[in-house]
C-alpha cells in the first residue's frame, strides 16, 4: 500500500513539474497576427464566421456510436456461451437505432 502511495504521490509531483516548466518556457505572444484566423497568408476582414454542418455531426457521430458497438460486440462474442442473451438484447438495441436513424431520415448522404 505504501508502494502505491509513494507511485501515486510520485505521478502527481511529475506531473505537476512537466506542467509548470511547459507554462514558464511556453512562448506568450499574444499579438494580432497569433489569434487571428490564417487565411491564406492575408490578414482577415471582417467577423469570420465558422460554418458547421450539422448533417455531418449527425453522421460522425452516428459512426462513433455504432463503433463503439462493435467493440462490445467482441467483447460478448469472445465470451462464455450464456452471454449470447445480452449479445441479442444488444443487438435489437442498435437494430433498432439504426431503424429510428432511418425512419427520422437521418442516413441520407446526399445534403
Amino acid at each position: 500500500m505504501l508502494v502505491l502511495l509513494m507511485v501515486l504521490v510520485f505521478t502527481l509531483v511529475l506531473l505537476f513539474a512537466f506542467y509548470l516548466i511547459n507554462f514558464l518556457l511556453s512562448i506568450k505572444d499574444m499579438g494580432k497576427n497569433k489569434i487571428s484566423a490564417f487565411e491564406c497568408g492575408f490578414v482577415s476582414v471582417g467577423k469570420i464566421q465558422n460554418s458547421f454542418s450539422i448533417h455531418f455531426f449527425i453522421m460522425m457521430l452516428m459512426f462513433v456510436i455504432f463503433d463503439l458497438e462493435i467493440v462490445m460486440f467482441l467483447g460478448i462474442l469472445v465470451s462464455d456461451l450464456s452471454s449470447y442473451i445480452s449479445f441479442l438484447m444488444m443487438f435489437i438495441f442498435i437494430l433498432g437505432g439504426f431503424y429510428m436513424e432511418w425512419w427520422y431520415g437521418k442516413l441520407v448522404w446526399v445534403i
